[in-house]
């Protein structure tokens, strides 16, 4: 089974998350992580409080896991964070197959 994080951010300009955006890709090669959509969503139904959504795919909970809870990933967290002035919200979803 493959599991998903879906993380939802506010809209800090991507010109602003340059140095987090260039790296974010290398830290999800080890984990076999590969990054599925980051954009603005359209908003279909409902309210929302976040402007961004970004969807990652691994094909196990240990290495999405393992990824999120790297020193390579947590040092661009710690970046994003102190960037951004918050955390944002991630999710992790099991896949249906």
């Amino acid at each position: 089974m493959h599991y998903v994080v879906i993380v939802r951010t506010d809209d800090t300009p991507d010109s602003d998350l340059g140095h987090y955006l260039a790296h974010v890709g290398a830290t999800l090669e080890p984990f076999e992580g590969q990054l599925l959509a980051f954009a603005r969503p359209e908003r279909l139904e409902g309210t929302v409080d976040y402007t961004k959504t970004a969807v990652l795919s691994f094909p196990t909970e240990e290495q999405a896991r393992g990824w999120y809870a790297s020193p390579a990933y947590q040092d661009l967290v710690a970046w994003r964070i102190a960037t951004m002035g918050h955390p944002v919200e991630f999710n992790l979803v099991p896949g249906l197959n």
